[in-house]
């Protein structure tokens, strides 16, 4: 008898002997075991006082998002409501209590006062982290290797260090207004240009090469940025972490992310013997990898260049690369995009807006620099108003080190998340009244003075803010300035009015972003 078949007679004959009132009782103890497995966490923090949403068992207070029944912009914005005047509470991501803050001066005192407390994101669970395709450089980095590496990559992000970064951008902006000339009855369709558009800028900005993704109307790339993000692998990994864990279920979808990790592995070897550095975000990270790059304090040049040449090995390159891919195409495209509707349908800002253009265009033709758009000003108020409206709707830190919530005794245990509901935050009367309107006004040199700190975060605020954010808006400025110049946008038979947001996507609204560009 082989020992398999031995060991199956002896299972059989232990468990055979069992009754089946003793099966009824062990099936119900299993039963229980699990129920309490799923809400042992459910009124803990009720106990000492927290306000919480009363959760549903595995899904907690995220059930319209795992389901998709609500979009994400609108369930932050209704989750934020139910919270009332309570400066803060406790929110269940699925069986995870989390705390909810809605002060902003007690958001400020979570992303930049008390940061040490809250170093690390936590969009990607500890229970995941160790899957390959769920490792995003600066993103996914914590504690000491995040600080290190964020002295070491901010030189590369730096607008002073890409020289001539407005000639780079322009040329693909250039490129829309050809494609948008192409179009059949001037409808447009300004969600895929701007998508386009992101990429090729990445292209030039990152790489120095044109990717041509707007004069060949798309690519492997686009395919594989657009399946970067499947909001169901996002809310599983983030409410059910542990059955996750169970079918290693990423975050991000491995096919796309195997893709650029394989094109960006290529740019960067294909580099390697080489001793020369081309001016762009890549040849800046391997001058600091190579100790090339001189850091801006030289009282401790020589420490600051060993400790970033130690964590910009090629591997973190290689991942950092694929990171702007990620953030530099999804999230700029979409907001782009919103900002062409939100100008389209207000043809009152739409005047504003290109009798400041043509102000400028009379002065510089298609040649916009860097510094020219930077004195576009009510072209930066639509921007900051579109992006009020259309941000991503959540921002969340993991505490590092507990953390005691002022004027209470309840203390923040060490790993537990805390959430920034930024939709919450742009649409609150309080702060931005009649929030629904599309008003850049709010924007002014003198209102943005007298906004509350903590209450617009469309990059997020403190030291693990948006560290691309600047090319960011340099590339929405200079596209702007040129399809204004060139076209006046209207509303068509497809423009989607009012506005309904898709519930399989951060910030992109149904029927995308489908405009009339009228030649000037």
């Amino acid at each position: 008898m082989s020992v398999f078949n031995w060991a199956l007679e002896e299972i059989v004959s232990v468990f055979g002997i069992l009754s089946r009132v003793q099966w009824l009782g062990l099936l119900g103890l299993f039963v229980l075991y699990v129920y309490w497995s799923l809400t042992k966490n459910y009124g803990v923090y009720e106990k000492k006082g927290l306000f919480s949403i009363p959760p549903k068992m595995i899904f907690g207070n995220t059930k319209d998002l795992v389901m998709q029944t609500k979009s994400m912009i609108q369930f932050y914005r209704d989750i934020y409501k139910q919270f009332g005047d309570r400066k803060y509470g406790i929110y269940y991501d699925g069986t995870a209590p989390t705390l909810i803050i809605k002060d902003p001066d007690l958001i400020k005192q979570v992303l930049v006062t008390d940061f040490d407390h809250f170093v690390d994101f936590a969009f990607i669970p500890k229970e995941l982290a160790h899957l390959p395709m769920n490792e995003l450089g600066l993103s996914n980095a914590i504690g000491d290797e995040w600080r290190s590496l964020r002295t070491s990559i901010t030189p590369a992000f730096s607008l002073k260090n890409i020289k001539n970064i407005g000639t780079k951008i322009n040329a693909p902006a250039l490129d829309v207004i050809e494609a948008m000339k192409r179009c059949p009855n001037g409808e447009v369709d300004m969600e895929k240009l701007t998508g386009h558009y992101a990429i090729d800028c990445i292209g030039r900005i990152v790489f120095s090469m044109d990717f041509q993704t707007i004069k060949s109307d798309g690519n492997e790339i686009v395919t594989n940025g657009d399946g970067f993000f499947e909001t169901w692998r996002f809310f599983l990994t983030m409410s059910i972490p542990r059955v996750a864990k169970l079918f290693n279920i990423s975050i991000f979808k491995p096919q796309s992310v195997n893709f650029f990790l394989n094109m960006t592995e290529k740019i960067l070897q294909g580099r390697n013997g080489s001793t020369s550095y081309p001016n762009d975000v890549l040849g800046l990270m391997m001058k600091i990898r190579d100790q090339k790059l001189d850091p801006d304090n030289d009282d401790s040049k020589g420490q600051k260049q060993a400790l970033a040449a130690k964590f910009m090995t090629d591997t973190m390159i290689n991942r950092t690369l694929m990171q702007f891919f990620l953030d530099g195409y999804d999230t700029v495209s979409a907001l782009l995009s919103m900002v062409f509707y939100f100008v389209a349908i207000d043809p009152e800002v739409q005047d504003r807006l290109l009798a400041e253009i043509d102000d400028m265009a009379s002065k510089v033709g298609a040649n916009i620099t860097g510094d020219d758009v930077k004195e576009l000003k009510y072209l930066d108020q639509v921007f900051h108003e579109s992006s009020r409206l259309a941000a991503f709707a959540f921002t969340v830190r993991r505490c590092t080190k507990s953390w005691k919530i002022p004027g209470t005794d309840v203390v923040i245990p060490e790993d537990m998340a805390v959430m920034i509901p930024i939709q919450g935050l742009h649409s609150d009367p309080k702060y931005f009244p009649d929030p629904d309107k599309f008003d850049p006004e709010r924007f002014t040199a003198e209102n943005k003075l007298n906004m509350k700190t903590g209450t617009f975060l469309p990059f997020g605020m403190g030291p693990r803010a948006c560290i691309g954010m600047q090319i960011a808006l340099m590339e929405a400025r200079i596209l702007m300035y040129q399809v204004f110049r060139n076209f006046r946008l209207e509303p068509c038979e497809k423009t989607v009015i009012p506005i309904k947001w898709r519930t399989d996507h951060f910030n992109r609204i149904d029927g995308g972003v489908k405009l009339k560009a009228v030649p000037r």
